[in-house]
């Protein structure tokens, strides 16, 4: 949990409400968060975030510019972020252990191996669309 004090937290906390509520809220095991939060565990883990938006393609880069060394990349389906692992071998099933979490920077094959990965995704409709999706209880 990112410190209450800190000075990141606390301006883009007075965006979305105020700071005693969302400490509250965020707290919440049903809670979920978003770009707000990928700021405040970038600046925290000083580590650069790059979030994968899997419909359009778009990608949101948290902590770009602060000099990290490290940048991880999550997945937005349109209800939840997935990180993204890069396994050891090609078609090998290994333990989450020895997947790959971390990346350098500067390293454009990761970054290429993540937008891939939206791109087939993508393409099998692996998203939800909130705002065009219809629900129906099938339950009678």
């Amino acid at each position: 949990m990112p410190s209450r004090s800190h000075p990141l937290t606390n301006n883009l906390l007075i965006c979305s409400q105020p700071r005693t509520s969302y400490i509250a809220t965020i707290q919440k095991p049903s809670t979920w968060g978003g770009a707000i939060e990928l700021s405040i565990f970038s600046s925290h883990y000083k580590t650069e975030i790059t979030s994968i938006d899997v419909e359009s393609g778009r990608t949101d880069r948290f902590g770009e510019g602060s000099g990290y060394a490290n940048r991880c990349f999550v997945l937005y389906s349109g209800i939840h972020y997935d990180a993204v692992s890069r396994a050891p071998m090609v078609d090998a099933v290994a333990v989450p252990e020895f997947h790959e979490t971390l990346f350098g920077v500067e390293d454009g094959t990761a970054l290429a191996g993540a937008l891939e990965l939206a791109t087939k995704l993508r393409a099998q409709k692996k998203f939800t669309n909130t705002s065009t999706f219809d629900l129906r209880c099938e339950v009678s």
